[in-house]
């Protein structure tokens, strides 16, 4: 779905996908897209951690989070751990989308 949705944005080109939190490492450090939009639920590593080694190697891509995990609880750690924004995969589709058409302006 989000690669659907990501295909209608103007100015958009996907350059990678991963299917847990260990693929997305490697494709950040092989590929180094400008925006990695990231899911905390995710296999072998979560995007907490995901996040944590992001950082911990000096990480300077943009990081969206768009999870069904909305709790305030996950949305301030996200932040904390340098995520520009958080959407609620529910909720926050809109917002979410419109971010990054944002994010494309800059």
């Amino acid at each position: 779905m989000l690669s659907r949705l990501l295909s209608t944005l103007p100015h958009f080109e996907q350059v990678g996908h991963a299917t847990d939190g260990c693929q997305a490492l490697e494709a950040v450090a092989k590929l180094h897209p400008d925006v990695i939009i990231l899911d905390i639920r995710m296999p072998k590593m979560n995007g907490l951690e995901v996040l944590e080694k992001l950082n911990e190697r000096g990480s300077n891509c943009r990081v969206v989070v768009f999870s069904q995990l909305a709790d305030e609880v996950y949305r301030t750690k996200c932040l904390q751990l340098g995520a520009e924004s958080f959407f609620d995969k529910v909720s926050g589709f809109d917002q979410f989308q419109q971010k990054l058409l944002e994010m494309r302006r800059r």
